[in-house]
C-alpha cells in the first residue's frame, strides 16, 4: 500500500511539473517579440518566477521557508552562488523574484520547451570539455554582471548525491572580483528529500529551507584573491547548511 501510495504521489507530482512547465515555457517562448523592448528579458523571467511558484503551491506535501529575505536587494547585481543537490534546487531559487542570469549546462538549452525558454531568457550556456566555451561563458557572464544583472552559479560544479556540500570551484568568485560585485551566499537545505540526484520517484513529504545570507562585498579584492573568498564563502554556507539540516532533522 505504502509503495502505491508513493507512486501515484510520484505520478501526480511529474504530471504537474511536466504540465506547468509546459504551459509556462510556452508563454515565455511567446514572449519573444517583446525583447525588442526588454533587452534583460525581466518579462521571460517573472513568468519563469510564476513557474517556481506554481510548482510550490501545487504540491500540498512540501513546504520551503525562506529566511534572510531582507539580503537580497531588489535592483541590485549580485553573484549567486548557492549548493545544489536536487532539481528541486532549480524550482526554489526561480522564487526569490530576483532576475538574474543562470550559468547552465549547455545540454539544459536542448530540452523542448524548457530549454527554449532558457535560450530566450538568455541564460548563459556552459558545455564543459569543449575548447573555449568556459572562456566564452565567463566573458558573457561578466558582460552580464558589468550591466548590473545577477548572474547564478552553482560553485560546486554539480549535484551532490548526498546533500552534503561539495568542494566549491573559484571561477564564481573571480567573476564576483572581476565585476566588482557582491557574492550573495544562498543556501538550500532539505531539497535533496523531494527528489535526489539518480532518482526519479519524488520523496517523502516534508519542508526546505532557502536562507539569503548577507552579502559580501569584493571591493579591495584583487584577481588572484578567489581562493581567499572562496574559502570565506563556503564556510559560511557550510556553516548554514548544518544549522538548517539540524532544525530540519529536529522537526522530524
Amino acid at each position: 500500500m505504502k509503495t502505491l501510495l508513493s507512486f501515484l504521489f510520484s505520478l501526480y507530482l511529474w504530471t504537474v511539473v511536466i504540465t506547468v512547465t509546459f504551459l509556462i515555457s510556452s508563454l515565455i517562448i511567446l514572449s519573444y517579440p517583446f525583447a525588442l523592448f526588454d533587452p534583460d528579458r525581466r518579462l521571460a523571467h517573472g513568468l519563469g518566477t510564476i513557474w517556481g511558484g506554481l510548482l510550490i503551491k501545487l504540491n500540498p506535501f512540501w513546504r520551503l521557508e525562506i529566511v534572510g529575505v531582507k539580503n537580497l536587494r531588489k535592483n541590485s547585481g549580485y553573484v549567486l552562488v548557492s549548493n545544489h543537490s536536487s532539481l528541486a534546487d532549480i524550482v526554489c531559487l526561480f522564487t526569490l523574484g530576483h532576475n538574474f542570469k543562470w550559468l547552465a549546462k549547455k545540454s539544459l538549452f536542448q530540452i523542448p520547451f524548457f530549454g527554449w525558454a532558457m535560450q530566450v531568457m538568455r541564460y548563459v550556456p556552459l558545455e564543459r570539455g569543449r575548447h573555449g566555451s568556459i572562456r566564452d561563458s565567463y566573458q558573457e557572464a561578466l558582460a552580464w554582471l558589468r550591466r548590473n544583472m545577477s548572474v547564478l552559479i552553482f560553485p560546486e560544479g554539480t549535484r551532490s548525491r548526498t546533500g552534503k556540500m561539495g568542494r566549491f570551484k573559484s571561477g564564481a568568485f573571480r567573476l564576483a572580483i572581476e565585476s566588482a560585485r557582491p557574492v550573495l551566499p544562498i543556501v538550500l537545505a532539505g531539497t535533496q528529500n523531494v527528489i535526489s540526484k539518480g532518482k526519479a520517484a519524488f520523496g517523502k513529504p516534508g519542508k526546505a529551507y532557502l536562507s539569503i545570507l548577507p552579502p559580501i562585498e569584493t571591493g579591495g579584492l584583487a584577481v588572484g584573491d578567489e581562493d581567499k573568498l572562496r574559502e570565506k564563502v563556503e564556510l559560511l554556507m557550510r556553516e548554514e547548511l548544518e544549522k538548517r539540516n539540524q532544525r530540519l532533522q529536529a522537526s522530524c
